[in-house]
Order: structure tokens, then sequence, then C-alpha cells
């Protein structure tokens, strides 16, 4: 195993007055150490919660970003250029995975989407993994799958650990350690295929400014960013909303108001009828209807350069009547 990440565990863990944080270097070096097989398991679970303890900062989420990227960018190319990366790690707890839709109708207007994501075992929460499955929707095993998917419905899941095994194992740490660690962050930022969009859902205060810092540092395109529904890339309508964007170069934040005065979540009803219903237009959910609008609203705002929340909504009208109401009858 490696002496240079033990230097960079004591770095971490030297107490109040001898600690600091990873500069970019160090940080980039430290996830490649991790991401080649070099590091025992109690050392990587150490460095993690090390971190965890005081928050990631952006120079050490630029350099594992960085380490990831450069990791992933030797893997066999995809082949066919992705318009939009989707990451979806969080799950959500007291309402279906309407996001799911806001992708779909997207992709149903020629937009290629990739989401990836992972799934915790035995946690209260709806994994959009478990509603793709249960929807009838391919749930790509490989890279060769995910081209496929973008060719035929401009529209592929691919679970973190078919990404790549190691960064599957890094996020099941969690099982050993009881905690989310900042592997969590990485697999938002690292644009697995290099789309030329990504929008990243954050749940804690003060990460999506993180993100957007980051993305500055990493030279990003495009990038849109904002406290979503459990941590999801899906705007809340009970909610106000900050959507930060990262776009030519600068950063730019609007505050959208809620789109909803009263509380519609429909928390003891999860029922996943819910979304194809309201995809074939059978029935007017109470609170997918603006999640989804919203939600769509958000992502076509970056992908077409719209700024006003009015002209974004435009946008997301027209975009949800041209979805294909056929399209879960025609994947089951």
């Amino acid at each position: 195993m490696s002496n240079d990440f033990t230097n960079y565990v004591k770095i971490l863990g030297r107490g109040k007055k001898g600690a600091r944080s990873l500069t970019v270097t160090e940080a980039e070096h430290a996830m490649s150490l991790m991401l080649a097989g070099k590091v025992a398991p109690e050392q990587s679970g150490a460095f993690w919660m090390l971190i965890r303890i005081r928050e990631e900062t952006v120079e050490e989420t630029v350099g594992f970003t960085k380490a990831t990227r450069a990791y992933l960018s030797k893997k066999q190319p995809l082949g066919i250029k992705v318009d939009l990366d989707w990451p979806a790690y969080a799950g959500k707890r007291n309402e279906l995975p309407w996001f799911l839709l806001a992708a779909l109708a997207l992709s149903n207007t020629g937009v290629k989407i990739v989401m990836h994501g992972h799934t915790f075992e035995g946690e209260n929460r709806w994994y959009v993994e478990h509603a793709i499955s249960q929807l009838g929707l391919a749930v790509c095993q490989s890279r060769e799958d995910v081209k496929r998917a973008l060719e035929t419905t401009n529209f592929a899941y691919l679970p973190l650990a078919k990404v790549d095994p190691m960064l599957g194992g890094m996020m099941n740490l969690k099982y050993v350690l009881g905690l989310r660690s900042p592997v969590n962050t990485v697999v938002r930022m690292m644009n697995p295929f290099f789309a030329d969009h990504s929008v990243h859902g954050v749940f804690h205060r003060g990460y999506d400014q993180l993100h957007l810092a980051a993305c500055e540092q990493l030279g990003d395109a495009s990038v849109l960013v904002f406290r979503g529904g459990n941590g999801e890339a899906e705007v809340n309508p009970e909610r106000d909303v900050t959507l930060g964007k990262w776009q030519h170069g600068m950063a730019s934040w609007s505050d959208w108001p809620k789109a909803e005065k009263e509380h519609k979540r429909l928390k003891d009803n999860l029922d996943l009828s819910r979304l194809t219903d309201h995809w074939r237009g059978d029935q007017l959910d109470q609170f997918g209807e603006q999640a989804v609008r919203q939600t769509i609203a958000s992502v076509a705002g970056l992908l077409y350069g719209v700024a006003s929340h009015e002209d974004c909504l435009v946008l997301a009208d027209d975009i949800w009547a041209k979805r294909d109401r056929a399209y879960f009858d025609s994947v089951a």
C-alpha cells in the first residue's frame, strides 16, 4: 500500500492545530492512488471520514474530480456525443422521482441524456434505478448498452458500479462507515461521458456554491446546480429554489418562487402508476405536475441559454406537449 497516501491521512488528521485541507495537487494525487487500487481500505475509510467531519473544500473537490475524469478518460470512448449528464444519487424519501419524467420528456425532443446513480439497499428511499426497472425501462450494464440506448431512445441509465467498479466500491464504504462520504460530491461532478451540459442536485446548504466554484476551476462549459428535492436534481415546487449556473465562463444565480402555495405531496402514496398516469395524461398529478414542469424549465434554461423563469416555463410546456404519450407502452 502507498506510503504517499499515509502522508495525506496525516495531513488531514494531525489535530485542531496541525491538520489542514489538501491542495488541488494533493487531492488529485490521493484520488488517483485510490482509483489505482494502491490504498488499503482502512486508509481510504480514515481519509474520507476525516474530510467528512469538516466537509470537503473547493480545492479538494477540484483535485478529486480532475483525477476521476483523467481516470475515466482512459476507458473506451462511448462513440456518441452526450448532450446532458444527469447524476441521480440521493434517492427520494417522501415523493416519487418526478425528475425522471423531466429527463424523458427532454430526451423525447432529441436531447441525449445519460443518467447515472447508485442504490443503497435497505434505505427508505425511492432510488431512480428502482423506478426505471419497475417501469420497464432498461438499466444499462455497459458502455455498449449506453450507446445503443442513446441511439434508440436518447436516454440511458447506468449504475455507478458499471461506470466503474472502483467508484462503486468507494460509495459502498457507507455500509461499513455508516456515513456518506465526499465521494457523493465527486460522482455528481465527474461527468463520466463528458457531456456538453450537466445538472447537479444537492441537499446541504452551501454545496451549490461549492459546485459552481469547483466548475470554475475545472473549466467546465455548462453546469446547473441547485438544492433539489431530497438532494436530487428535481425542483421542489413547494419551496423557493435558487438556481446556480456556470456557463460561458461566468457564474449566475436566479431565484424562482415556489410554484405551489399549499403542500400537495402525497408521501403516503408512492405508487409508480402516478408517474405513468401523469405521463400519459390519464390523470393530472397534484404534486407531479409542477415538479416535472419546473424541473424541465430549469434544465431547458441551461440547454438553450434562456434566463427568465417565464421563458423557461414556455420552453418546458412546449417540451412536455411534444412527449410521446405511448412511451411507456412501447418499452414495457
